[in-house]
């Protein structure tokens, strides 16, 4: 009885397991947040040292137009936006999505702070973020409706763990929010009771 209890175990905690092995950590509070150039979407270059030498940053990172919790969330941070004014606090969005992924997360978000896209996902592996999917994974999204191939385009078929981190105006990191569960997301309040 004891082994078939051990066996049925085994099959249900395994997947679990090897699910977990490999997954992005996220970096950590105290350490230095890497330098990142990229260009938002109204043409601006966005270099996070510029930006921290002048405030604090929020780095935002999400997944896509098509991440219904993405998107909550980059519109509550819009429509929250003068707090972090007060507060003299940057805001960056970034994401892997392809241009015309990023007009429509700007269509929906209404976001007037900047969107950067990620090309080949360079500033979600610095911070530890990007991960690869199986052929599994993306025939599900696929299933779904949801062609990261095409989305993401012409980056790879790979996604960012959605994360939130704080750089200060010495560049290391005061806080992070990072779950591989994407459903959590941080409450903007939350964000600003960091600050």
């Amino acid at each position: 009885m004891r082994t078939i209890i051990g066996v049925w175990l085994f099959v249900l905690i395994a997947p679990v397991q090897s699910m977990g092995q490999g997954l992005p950590e996220g970096l950590f509070i105290g350490a230095r947040a890497p330098e990142f150039k990229s260009v938002d979407q109204f043409g601006h270059t966005i270099q996070l040292r510029e930006q921290a030498k002048k405030n604090p940053v929020v780095l935002v990172f999400y997944r896509g137009s098509w991440c219904p919790h993405c998107m909550r969330l980059l519109a509550r941070i819009q429509d929250s936006l003068s707090f972090f004014t007060q507060k003299s606090v940057s805001v960056i969005a970034i994401s892997p999505e392809s241009e015309e992924s990023l007009a429509k997360t700007m269509e929906k978000s209404k976001a007037g702070y900047p969107l950067v896209r990620d090309t080949g996902l360079a500033i979600a592996k610095k911070y530890d973020l990007a991960y690869v999917l199986s052929e599994n994974q993306l025939a599900r999204y696929r299933s779904g409706g949801i062609d990261l191939n095409k989305i993401n385009a012409p980056n790879p078929p790979l996604l960012t763990v959605p994360a939130v981190f704080i750089v200060g105006k010495d560049y290391t990191i005061t806080y992070r929010f990072f779950d591989p569960e994407h459903q959590k997301r941080i409450n903007v309040k939350d964000i600003l009771a960091q600050l």
